[in-house]
């Protein structure tokens, strides 16, 4: 059962609406982000793989195109929402490739210096 509800945590906490929702809050509420100091360009890379991710699952769970599916409205409707949320699926995507080739290269750059 910890396992379960663990995961159940992990899928929230990788939920872009939550992360947004934090966002907004945090705000609202005035909170200023916090710098960290010793941010080099490994850890920017990986965050910017996170954030190709989070768009990426924006798109999977886009609820205009689930709502239009689980209805069963009208097919034109239904497949221009696909098109959207795939859009937005290929656009993090593409966000994690560009991160990804980033990262290696200045991996390889650094093991070569």
């Amino acid at each position: 059962m910890r396992r379960i509800t663990d995961f159940i945590k992990s899928m929230i906490k990788a939920c872009p609406y939550t992360l947004a929702g934090k966002k907004c809050i945090a705000v609202i509420k005035g909170k200023k982000p916090t710098v960290q100091e010793n941010d080099n360009k490994i850890l920017r890379l990986k965050r910017g793989m996170k954030t190709g991710r989070n768009i990426s699952l924006v798109g999977i769970f886009c609820p205009f195109f689930w709502y239009s599916l689980l209805t069963g409205m009208n097919t034109s409707f239904i497949v221009l929402n696909a098109i959207h949320s795939a859009l937005v699926i290929l656009f993090g995507l593409l966000i994690i490739l560009v991160n990804y080739l980033l990262l290696i290269n200045y991996k390889r750059k650094a093991v070569q210096q």
